[in-house]
């Protein structure tokens, strides 16, 4: 009977006190949890620098734990725009910039930035606008980012007859149209396929509009929107 209680001893499963001490990520899970809740953390203040103490306190893990994995706030910064950037499907955009017509290659364009806006909220533009971020963040991220709107710049470049400066200009003027409607989807102001819908018909008219204007017009239009 001894020898009984033993072997069955040994194939008890372990304790809730055991149970509860094994870690229910592995490190990559970890760093991706963390990130969602720092991704919240931005979007709620509007940028960089975030409270690690808030952090810890949200992801509910030890502030130690966030230095652990986030030595300091461009660190964390450069995992969120990084991973930001992932979300980005290039190859789409490439397809949709190929685009025989120029108004269906922009609705294309800015559609599918509609869908990331909508996804994460207005994220990938927070920490590209962050000038805190700027100051210490890898240099390389924010020229994948440039590079993922020249294709489209170009093509406005050509079709338009623009200058690089005022294609680049009005390509940012434009993405604050479904980046707005990608906003209000992601906070559950709107209904999404009436956003997608109006988001998609706003860039095509815009754009019909800048192709009507003489290259001096478009240069003004360029002009006043520099701000961005």
């Amino acid at each position: 009977m001894t020898e009984q209680r033993s072997k069955s001893a040994g194939t008890e499963p372990p304790s809730a006190a055991t149970s509860d001490r094994q870690p229910r990520f592995n490190r990559d899970e970890r760093q991706a949890d963390l990130l969602r809740y720092a991704a919240r953390e931005v979007l709620d203040q509007g940028g960089f620098p975030i409270s690690f103490e808030r952090l810890a306190c949200a992801a509910n893990v030890s502030k130690a734990l966030i230095y652990n994995y986030f030595p300091n706030q461009h660190v964390l910064g450069s995992a969120l725009l990084g991973e930001a950037l992932g979300g980005v499907d290039r190859g789409a955009l490439r397809q949709a910039v190929a685009q025989p017509d120029l108004l269906h290659a922009a609705r294309a364009c800015a559609l599918a930035y509609f869908e990331l806006v909508s996804r994460q909220g207005p994220l990938l533009h927070v920490l590209l606008a962050d000038a805190f971020l700027e100051q210490g963040a890898d240099r390389k991220l924010f020229g994948r980012a440039a590079m993922l709107l020249l294709p489209l710049a170009r093509r406005l470049k050509r079709d338009l007859r623009l200058s690089s400066r005022e294609a680049m200009v009005i390509v940012q003027l434009l993405l604050t149209v479904p980046e707005e409607a990608g906003r209000k989807v992601f906070q559950h102001d709107a209904d999404p396929e009436l956003a997608r819908r109006l988001c998609g018909e706003t860039i095509v008219a815009s754009l019909a509009a800048l192709d009507s204007q003489t290259p001096e017009q478009l240069a003004d239009v360029a002009a006043s929107a520099d701000f961005l």
